[in-house]
């Protein structure tokens, strides 16, 4: 299989890539502890373009609600990813080998005339390079590619937001900063990375990398169908449908934060004395 370029599953395939994604995660699910709801809005027969939030470095929250997807309704995602993933030695074809392509419109296109669950995030790698304070928002900016797609092909977009990853690392030095820095100019100079896409100094567990254990709540939203955007210009029809789900997402966020300051087992001593009995 070609790094970054989409080939559709076999039956058997599938299935490993979901079974691979049940038990890779399983303890990082059991650590976590994730919080879903709306999942009587997803249907594994409709396949749907899924749009939502980035978070930093994202694979600690895409893996538990692809995990999670494939749990309880069957769906094995295949994801949009930044093209210079894939031309790392090594991170591309780990990524191909997890059902992510390169984020071309080809194929995106491809992928629908399949019937794919696709997931893709319009904020790209701006969003996952947040800067100090940017955590759980957006930075789509003025992106309308995914509803561009959406309208072209006629595919349902299903809202999600996530909260949560944002705290699992401490931003120590952002982009803002590294870009004024030797190595920020010689990743800018050598790399298809623009200044806003470059990679946060950051801090996990303790002095690690390793993500802090914060609970993740994830909310998936009633589909948006482009219908009633496919009666207007491409571009104005584009943006409508762009804004619309921006504003599902972004009010997503805002309940889940809030929903979160009343959640009794946010914290890990919490969940695990819930578990103890104690």
């Amino acid at each position: 299989m070609n790094s970054g370029q989409y080939t559709p599953y076999t039956d058997e395939e599938r299935l490993k890539i979901g079974e691979r994604w049940r038990r890779f995660y399983a303890a990082w699910d059991w650590i976590v502890t994730p919080e879903f709801s709306g999942h009587e809005h997803v249907d594994a027969d409709r396949p749907s373009l899924w749009v939502g939030n980035h978070s930093i470095l994202a694979f600690a929250d895409a893996s538990l609600m692809m995990r999670e997807l494939y749990l309880r309704h069957g769906i094995v995602m295949r994801s949009l990813g930044l093209h210079a993933h894939f031309r790392i030695p090594g991170w591309g074809p780990w990524l191909t080998a997890n059902g992510a392509v390169d984020g071309t419109r080809e194929n995106c296109a491809a992928m629908m005339r399949a019937g794919e669950h696709i997931l893709v995030y319009p904020g790209g790698g701006g969003e996952v390079m947040k800067r100090q304070g940017e955590q759980h928002t957006l930075r789509w900016k003025n992106r309308t590619g995914f509803a561009r797609m959406a309208i072209e092909n006629n595919y349902p977009i299903q809202p999600f937001a996530t909260v949560g990853a944002d705290d699992c690392w401490d931003i120590l030095y952002d982009n803002g900063r590294l870009q004024d820095t030797r190595l920020g100019q010689w990743l800018l100079e050598h790399t298809d990375l623009k200044a806003d896409e470059l990679p946060p100094v950051l801090k996990g567990f303790g002095p690690t990398l390793l993500p802090k254990p914060q609970r993740m709540y994830f909310r998936f939203f009633p589909p948006v169908y482009p219908a009633e955007f496919r009666r207007l210009p491409i571009e104005e029809g584009a943006l409508a449908l762009r804004n619309r789900v921006e504003a599902i997402v972004s009010g997503g966020l805002r309940d889940l934060l809030a929903e979160r300051e009343q959640d009794p087992k946010r914290e890990l001593r919490a969940r695990m004395a819930g578990r103890l009995g104690r």
